[in-house]
């Protein structure tokens, strides 16, 4: 796999450099076929946007051409000149990224969805295909809020997932009752969707109204995008009988890792992306320590060429899944954004995962939000498990982030933890977040 991988890389860089003027001075004195991998300086969203015109490959992909592409709505979902997806991040984490893909990363993407499906290689296979035979249903939580590539990724390449599924798209916005009455009537073999969407479903399915039955040898419920916590998958154990698979992707690289049934992990799939967890000093992250942040190299997709590309998430890398050839992702946490900054009068900062002590991934908790409001204040909002006492809760979390702000030398920040029936959503990706520093721009 490794040598895959490696073939891949160099490929990709040899292409950078025959293509790209800002490469071929930002790997000045490189050779693609002697260095390391490790020799390739990494790149960040600044650069990425200060030097995209001079980073792709083909004139039509100027940033000002994607961004007329998409200033249009019904260009929204369809395939620019017939050959590239172009789709924007949710900008929950500052400003939204636009990026292309081509049509051969989007079919490797749709083969590796449709193939690994089995707890081993060996046992990984299509789905059963049969031109009389009833296709699994599909229901897929999508934003059309904005161009964002988890409902045009449906609509590009339809014709691959008409093979398995008949598709049923759901937007986030719909109102409630009417998603309830919807997926009563769908009743999906397979639901793709934020976590935090599946918390309230679960909800509704433990209350009885919502009746799906997941009955389906195929099964299964998927979620991304959003924090996918132990709390929430004990709900949905509860709830409707399976275990829900996470899944790990970014616009820049929207295949990263992904979870099977009956792995208990998320895998890196390493073939179709080089992934690095890294250290606050830029040094590699030892196995099963936290990192600071990642570097990650999408293998496939030649429209816009990433080596080495930084994305700011918190993560846990594990050994090699036996019976694999990837690594696994022992843990998510969130991105550096999870970081807030006070005035206590002096600027003091402390790590939102501190805050939360023994609850950021407690059981007892379904989900939470800590959201500043102010240099001086910041607040815990939650949803805790059925049958657990949210007073009590609300209690150890607030002096549980007490003592943290203490420690950080925030003693002069107010902080407060309380129950709710539903977390703050993001206005134009319609995720929760579960870290909202002041400086986050929420607005539409």
């Amino acid at each position: 796999m490794l040598r895959v991988q490696e073939r891949r890389w160099r490929s990709l860089m040899r292409f950078a450099l025959a293509t790209s003027p800002f490469y071929r001075k930002h790997l000045a004195g490189l050779d693609p076929d002697r260095c390391a991998y490790t020799d390739i300086p990494p790149i960040t969203k600044s650069q990425l946007t200060a030097n995209w015109d001079e980073i792709v490959p083909d004139p039509r992909l100027r940033m000002d051409r994607l961004r007329e592409f998409l200033s249009d709505r019904r260009n929204w979902g369809t395939l620019y000149c017939g050959r590239w997806m172009v789709s924007e991040s949710s900008g929950t984490m500052g400003s939204p990224a636009t990026l292309p893909q081509d049509v051969v990363a989007l079919d490797w993407m749709h083969a590796v969805h449709s193939v690994r499906n089995g707890p081993l290689p060996d046992k990984a296979s299509l789905p059963p295909w049969h031109p009389f035979k009833r296709r699994l249903r599909l229901a897929s939580f999508i934003c059309t809020r904005a161009p964002f590539s988890s409902a045009a990724i449906f609509k590009t390449r339809p014709w691959v997932s008409s093979l398995f599924h008949t598709h049923h798209p759901i937007p986030i916005d719909t109102p409630w009752h009417e998603v309830i009455e919807r997926l009563n009537r769908i009743q999906p073999d397979v639901l793709l969707l934020y976590a935090s969407m599946l918390e309230r479903l679960a909800h509704a399915q433990l209350e009885g109204s919502l009746q799906l039955k997941f009955s389906h040898p195929a099964s299964t419920i998927s979620t991304g995008g959003d924090a996918l916590s132990p709390g929430i998958r004990a709900l949905c154990k509860q709830a409707f009988g399976i275990e829900p698979l996470d899944t790990y992707g970014a616009t820049e690289c929207p295949i990263i890792a992904r979870q099977w049934h009956n792995v208990d992990r998320m895998l890196l799939m390493e073939d179709m992306a080089v992934f690095e967890a890294m250290d606050r000093s830029g040094h590699p992250a030892a196995e099963n320590e936290l990192s600071d942040h990642v570097l990650v190299t999408p293998l496939l997709n030649r429209a816009a060429p990433l080596l080495r590309f930084r994305l700011n998430d918190c993560v846990r890398v594990g050994p090699v899944q036996p019976g694999w050839p990837f690594r696994r992702i022992e843990e998510m946490v969130g991105r550096t954004s999870m970081i807030f900054e006070f005035r206590v009068p002096e600027q003091r900062v402390a790590v939102g995962m501190n805050l939360m002590g023994r609850w950021y991934n407690h059981p007892q908790l379904t989900v939470y939000q800590l959201k500043q409001v102010s240099k001086q204040e910041i607040q815990c909002a939650f949803i805790a498990q059925p049958g657990q006492d949210p007073q009590a809760i609300a209690d150890s979390i607030a002096a549980e982030m007490r003592a943290a702000l203490d420690t950080a030398g925030c003693r002069t920040v107010q902080c407060r933890a309380f129950a709710v029936a539903a977390l703050e959503k993001h206005p134009r990706s319609g995720k929760t977040e579960r870290y909202i520093p002041l400086y986050e721009d929420y607005t539409v």
